[in-house]
C-alpha cells in the first residue's frame, strides 16, 4: 500500500475547483487548508511518496501546454486559466501560490504555449501565445515578485519581432538568459538567438543576426540546445519544407562550448548562420518519409556521446523507430522496433491529434544499457539496447509517471468527464528547473480536449482542474 496526500487549497484562484470536489464527494468531509489521505494499491516505488496540490481552473477546450519551473526553493507556474488568460503564479515550496494575471488571451492555437526562466538578477522573464504572432513578452521588475510583471514591447528589433514561434529560454554556462525563436513561417524561417545583460536589463543578438537560415525554402525544427555530460550544448533538428508535417526531412545535428561557436560532430567549425548545404545530415530522410519534428529526441551513452531517438518508415512502409549514434566519422542507425501493419501516414498544417507514437530521449540505464521510452498508442515500452551495437535486447512495460497520477486528475475533474461531448486526453507534463534542493520531481496534470489542427471545435468543455505532483524520495 502506498499512501497519497491530496492537498486542496482555498486560495481565491482554485476556490472553485475546490466546492467541485466537495459536491462530487471525491473528498468528502474535506475542508479548507486540510488534508484528504487516499489509499492505493498501485505497483509503485515504496521508497517514494505523491503529494498532489489543486492551482486552479484552466483551459481545456483544446491541447495548450503550461510550464512548471522550479529553482531552489522558488517554484513558478504559467498556464491559461479557464478564461483563456494567461496567468503566472509563485510560491516558496510548502507555501500558498501567488497569482497574476497578464494582458494576453489564448485562441486556438495548439502551439501558443506559454515559457519562461529567471535570470541571474532573480527576474522572471515570461513569453508565449504565439505562433507566427507579434512578441508576446513580460518581465518582472520585482525580483522574485509576479505581481511586478510588466509588458516589455520589443527585445532587440521589433521589426524581426512580428513572426515570433516556439520561443525557448535557456542559461548558458555563465547562468546568463539566452532566448531562442522562429522569425517566420514554416517552411521559410529562421532562427534567432538573444542574450541577455542583467545588471544593464538589455538583450542583444547572441549571433549577430540569425542562427539557422532556411534561405525561404525551409524551416529547422530543434531538440535543444541541451548541455551533455561533456560539457558541450548539443543540438538536434529536422528541416521542413513546407507546413505540410510530411515534409520533414534530413536529421542534422551541431555542438557548440558556448552557445555562441559551433561545430559538427568531428569539430569542424560551422559557419553561421547553418543552411541545409553546410548541415551534418545524420540521417538523410526525405520529405513523406515518415519523420516528423517534435519526436526526435537527443540523450547521450555511457562514453558521453550523444544518441538520438526518431521514427521513419521502412523499407515495407510501417512506422518504425530507430536510434541513432556518432561512431569513427560516421552516424550508425540503428532499427530498433519490428512492427507489423503499423503506419503513421500524418499529413497537413497546424496541430495534429493526440499523435499515436511519441519517443522520449535515450538515457543511461542503471544495468549499464541503454533505455528507449517509447508510447505507441496507449501501450507505454522500453527498448533496452546493447551500450556499445545497439541491438535490442529485449522490450519492457514501463510507466512514464506515476500512474497514481492519472487516477487524481480524473478525481479531480469527475464533472468536466462526465459533460464532455468529446473524447479527452489525460495531460501531464514533468516540470523544468533544478530540484536538487528538495530531492523530489514535480509534474502538472490536466484533461482537455485535443488540438483540432488550430481550429475551434464545435462545443466547448468545462474547466479542467490543473494540480501540481510531488513525487518525494
Amino acid at each position: 500500500m502506498r499512501k497519497i496526500t491530496f492537498h486542496i487549497t482555498a486560495s481565491n484562484q482554485c476556490v472553485l475547483a475546490f466546492f467541485l470536489l466537495l459536491s462530487l464527494g471525491n473528498l468528502a468531509g474535506c475542508t479548507a487548508n486540510t488534508d484528504a489521505t487516499v489509499t492505493t494499491n498501485a505497483a509503485s516505488d515504496s521508497q517514494s511518496q505523491l503529494s498532489s496540490l489543486a492551482i486552479d481552473n484552466v483551459w481545456s477546450g483544446h491541447r495548450i501546454k503550461p510550464y512548471l519551473l522550479t529553482r531552489g526553493k522558488n517554484q513558478f507556474v504559467a498556464y491559461f486559466d479557464s478564461n483563456r488568460q494567461m496567468t503566472v503564479a509563485h510560491r516558496l515550496l510548502g507555501k500558498p501560490w501567488r497569482y497574476y494575471k497578464v494582458d494576453s488571451w489564448l485562441g486556438w492555437d495548439s502551439h501558443n504555449y506559454v515559457t519562461m526562466e529567471l535570470d541571474s538578477a532573480g527576474h522572471l522573464h515570461v513569453m508565449g501565445n504565439m505562433h507566427g504572432d507579434a512578441i508576446e513578452y513580460f518581465r518582472t521588475t520585482v525580483p522574485m515578485q509576479v505581481r511586478s510583471l510588466k509588458r516589455v514591447a520589443s527585445m532587440v528589433n521589433l521589426s524581426q519581432e512580428q513572426r515570433m514561434t516556439y520561443p525557448v529560454f535557456l542559461l548558458n554556462k555563465d547562468n546568463q538568459l539566452i532566448l531562442k525563436y522562429r522569425d517566420g513561417g514554416s517552411g521559410n524561417g529562421n532562427e534567432i538567438y538573444n542574450i541577455y545583460d542583467s545588471q544593464a536589463q538589455k538583450w542583444s543578438r547572441l549571433h549577430g543576426n540569425t542562427f539557422l537560415d532556411g534561405e525561404g525554402k525551409m524551416s529547422g525544427y530543434f531538440e535543444g540546445p541541451i548541455k551533455g555530460p561533456d560539457g558541450h550544448f548539443h543540438l538536434i533538428w529536422v528541416w521542413r519544407n513546407t507546413p505540410n508535417a510530411a515534409t520533414n526531412h534530413s536529421l542534422s545535428y551541431a555542438k557548440s562550448p558556448d552557445l555562441i561557436h559551433w561545430s559538427d560532430s568531428q569539430g569542424k567549425p560551422l559557419a553561421l548562420p547553418i543552411t541545409l548545404k553546410a548541415t551534418e545530415v545524420v540521417d538523410p530522410v526525405p520529405p513523406f518519409a515518415g519523420m516528423i519534428n517534435g519526436n526526435v529526441k537527443l540523450g547521450f551513452d555511457r562514453d558521453r556521446r550523444p544518441i538520438i531517438s526518431y521514427h521513419k518508415y521502412d523499407a515495407s512502409g510501417n512506422t518504425q523507430m530507430y536510434v541513432a549514434r556518432q561512431e569513427g566519422k560516421h552516424w550508425k542507425s540503428v532499427q530498433i522496433s519490428d512492427w507489423q501493419d503499423f503506419r503513421w501516414d500524418f499529413s497537413g498544417p497546424g496541430s495534429l491529434g493526440k499523435f499515436p507514437i511519441k519517443p522520449q530521449s535515450p538515457t543511461l540505464r542503471n544495468d549499464g544499457n541503454i533505455g528507449v521510452i517509447v508510447r505507441k498508442h496507449e501501450q507505454v515500452m522500453q527498448f533496452v539496447l546493447d551500450p556499445d551495437t545497439l541491438a535490442p535486447i529485449r522490450v519492457e512495460d514501463v510507466n512514464i509517471y506515476p500512474p497514481e497520477i492519472e487516477s487524481l486528475t480524473e478525481k479531480a475533474n469527475a464533472l468536466l468527464i462526465d459533460k464532455a461531448l468529446k473524447p479527452l486526453e489525460h495531460n501531464v507534463f514533468i516540470g523544468a528547473g533544478d530540484t536538487s534542493s528538495t530531492d523530489s520531481k514535480f509534474y502538472l496534470s490536466w484533461h482537455s480536449q485535443s488540438g483540432n489542427r488550430d481550429r475551434a471545435h464545435d462545443s466547448i468543455s468545462l474547466p479542467s482542474v490543473l494540480l501540481l505532483h510531488e513525487v518525494s524520495y
